[in-house]
């Protein structure tokens, strides 16, 4: 059923999640759905728990890639990750009040706030390792400016200037070659 919730979040977007649309999406009984969630809010703190755990779990992958394509490539996949539609579906629960302790539970629980300002720091001190960054690189503040402008982009709202992923590609891009010259 949250793969399903997930899907139908992502096509039609946070407000189509309801009780009736997901049983239709599922092909099962409203009172199917009731059963297995005693509500809407249950549903959508369910659906945010398994996107904050894929998430993370994308986010680790990141650090792993050290060594392997590019720089570039990786800092990408970093904005391409938060910038998901799985970061969308998280959305969901945000600010609401009803679900605002189940929300910061998922997110504990699932390492995600751990692992988002983390990550890009890692990931850097690991390439610096390798020798793939030069060593005069400071990774503490990469890691804050790269996660800060993402981050920023994730959760803007429509009137704040955004750049499309592969802009976001392009500007993480230039910083990399700056990165790897050790500037």
């Amino acid at each position: 059923m949250i793969d399903h919730a997930a899907r139908l979040v992502r096509r039609d977007g946070a407000d189509a999640l309801t009780m009736r649309a997901l049983a239709q999406e599922a092909g099962c009984s409203l009172g199917m759905l009731y059963k297995i969630f005693d509500s809407r809010e249950a549903l959508v703190l369910a659906v945010v728990d398994r996107q904050f755990r894929d998430l993370t779990a994308s986010l680790e992958e990141i650090v792993a890639r050290a060594g392997t394509g590019t720089v570039a490539e990786n800092l990408g996949r970093f904005a391409e990750v938060l910038l998901s539609p799985a970061a969308e579906v998280i959305k969901l629960a945000a600010g609401v009040p009803v679900q605002e302790r189940g929300f910061h539970d998922s997110a504990m629980g699932s390492g995600f706030v751990d692992a988002l300002p983390t990550t890009v720091t890692r990931y850097i001190a690991a390439e610096k390792r390798l020798d793939r960054i030069g060593a005069r690189v400071d990774e503490h503040a990469i890691g804050f400016l790269v996660t800060g402008a993402v981050h920023n982009l994730l959760v803007s709202g429509e009137a704040y200037p955004r750049p499309s992923l592969s802009e976001v590609r392009e500007l993480l891009g230039a910083l990399a070659e700056l990165l790897v010259d050790g500037s």
